[in-house]
């Protein structure tokens, strides 16, 4: 059980979960450093747990959309931990460890490059860690991930001078010895939480010689730092001795490219979606600048999506275009065994709703305005179209790519089918296909004898046009049709408000005016294709198309009064 809380001595939200029995047994007291992802104005912190039988901490925000994000990426990162810890300690090669060492290298830089202190607190900094790589100190302090420059007071408490050249020399004058304990005071906190950011548990022989590497990348990091608090920011050329890690259970190198492919041949998305998606990817991929998927990090998705933010994109189109693209493709990654973990993870952009900016839908008159412009059009798609759309509520899409076959009888009642299409325009959801009655207005406007005196698709084209590629990629012709439904409404007078999709406005008035009319949403839902995630909805099925038809007459179709 995980739950995000309040306590009363705090208004912060606060962190609890249950730990595993087999985990409990096997690690009981032992330490870890989690990350609290960056949100809104709550930087990226870090919080180190003790495994007990129930771990708790604070989340160090407020807010509870916050507090929602980083529950998530928490419990991820901690069932990373529990699986490694069940799965049992592996060995790990040279180049993994100094990739993992890597790690703390970049942390370390990255924690305090814009603002080093004073070249003596790296002096102080440095005599520690050097101490405790030969094991000339038995108790040095442990690097923490609060603050890794207040050790001058230390060092002058264990070797009677604080910084400067007197400090080496004090620290040189004690003698090397056995460093296994020190290397753990010292490295320890650091080493475990690279490990949980990988999900992985290590044999102590392995974590051993990790920390022995680990002790070099700090000390190099400190020699990094105490240029910078020197005013010297010159690019460390030790930095780039550090690989990318790379999981032995997985392959040399996978992809962004491959790992999307491989998604698209199972899931089978629609044609506009892998369209959609490969360019979020190959945008990513221009970010980052090379196509790794192991190697990402949740650092580089926050950097690429706050490039995204940079550029006036909007929050509602990154989180569910660009960042559910990426999740989806990781997420994949990560239950097929071909990534060990998805950087995705918990980040999101916040979404601040704001008064005036929200989608409306047409009032009345609009759409009777809409609707006798359209009555007075001869091309089909600008004639029929957005009498479907008000008659039906449906998306855009699954009108524009009806054929003549789709406009059929059952039970005598005239009705739609709305599937997918024979040359491969796709739906969007699975309640998308359905059989829905046609409304008395679409009856009375001669768009059935229309379709009779048709063969093949209705609105793009006199006869089939197979256009999407074989690898299913490519704009479907209908989105063609559905693009230039929209600049027409947009140019009728009147039609201009952004707030007011020219297509999908429709769908939201037709909500509104079932329910005015009675009908229930059950039945509303249904007939626009909104999916019931309800457990009810699972067993309710439409399939009396009188009582549905005479509930979708209901609903009045405005007019323009004369």
């Amino acid at each position: 059980m995980t739950t995000a809380t309040i306590r009363r001595d705090s208004s912060y939200r606060q962190y609890r979960k249950r730990v595993p029995a087999d985990v409990l047994s096997r690690v009981k007291g032992r330490s870890y450093l989690l990350t609290l992802p960056a949100f809104g104005a709550a930087p990226e912190s870090v919080v180190e747990v003790k495994i007990r039988p129930t771990i708790s901490f604070s989340l160090r925000v407020r807010d509870p959309a916050a507090a929602k994000m980083r529950t998530g990426a928490v419990s991820a990162e901690l069932e990373r931990i529990f699986e490694a810890i069940r799965t049992g300690p592996i060995d790990l090669n040279r180049q993994q460890m100094v990739a993992l060492s890597g790690k703390v290298y970049d942390l370390i830089v990255r924690q305090f490059e814009k603002d080093p202190g004073e070249p003596e607190d790296w002096e102080a900094w440095k005599g520690f860690t050097w101490a405790a790589i030969e094991g000339r100190v038995t108790n040095p302090p442990s690097i923490s991930w609060r603050n890794f420059m207040t050790e001058r007071h230390s060092a002058l408490g264990h070797f009677g001078v604080d910084s400067g050249p007197e400090l080496l020399d004090t620290i040189a004058r004690s003698p090397p010895g056995d460093n296994t304990a020190s290397l753990e005071l010292r490295f320890g906190l650091l080493t475990s939480m690279v490990l949980g950011r990988e999900g992985l548990e290590i044999t102590e022989k392995s974590r051993l010689e990790l920390l022995r590497w680990i002790g070099d990348a700090a000390l190099d990091a400190g020699v990094a730092m105490k240029k910078a608090s020197q005013g010297d920011y010159t690019p460390d050329p030790k930095a780039a001795r550090f690989p990318p890690f790379q999981s032995s259970t997985l392959p040399e190198s996978v992809s962004l490219t491959d790992l999307f492919d491989r998604w698209k041949a199972e899931n089978k998305p629609a044609a506009s979606t892998i369209t959609t998606w490969r360019g979020i990817i190959g945008d990513f991929r221009k970010h980052l600048k090379y196509d790794d998927a192991a190697r990402i990090t949740d650092h580089d998705i926050v950097a690429w999506k706050d490039t995204r933010v940079a550029a006036g994109r909007s929050a509602k189109t990154i989180n569910d275009s660009d960042l559910a693209c990426l999740r989806a493709i990781f997420r994949f990654g990560v239950i097929n065994k071909i990534i060990t973990r998805n950087p995705t993870e918990g980040i999101k952009v916040r979404v601040k709703k704001e008064a005036g900016k929200g989608r409306l839908p047409y009032t009345n008159d609009e759409v009777a305005r809409l609707l006798a412009c359209a009555e007075m059009e001869t091309l089909p798609y600008l004639r029929y179209v957005p009498l479907l759309l008000a008659t039906t509520g449906s998306r855009v899409q699954d009108i524009v790519q009806l054929w003549s076959e789709n406009v059929t009888e059952e039970d005598g009642v005239p009705v739609l089918r709305i599937t997918p299409a024979p040359d491969g325009a796709s739906l969007k959801t699975v309640g998308s296909e359905r059989v829905i009655p046609m409304h008395p207005a679409v009856l009375a406007s001669g768009f059935v004898e229309f379709a009779r005196s048709m063969k093949g698709p209705l609105f793009y084209g006199g006869r089939p046009r197979r256009n999407v590629r074989k690898d299913g990629e490519g704009r479907h012709p209908s989105k063609g049709t559905s693009n230039r439904v929209s600049k027409w409404v947009r140019e009728l007078p009147g039609f201009q408000d952004k707030r007011k999709d020219p297509n999908h406005a429709m769908r939201h008035w037709l909500k509104s005016a079932a329910a005015k009319a009675g009908v229930l949403d059950s039945v509303a839902n249904y007939i626009q294709g909104h999916t019931d995630s309800s457990v009810a909805g699972h067993y309710r099925h439409f399939d009396d198309m009188k009582s549905l038809a005479a509930e979708l007459a209901k609903i009045p179709i405005p007019t323009v009064k004369t």
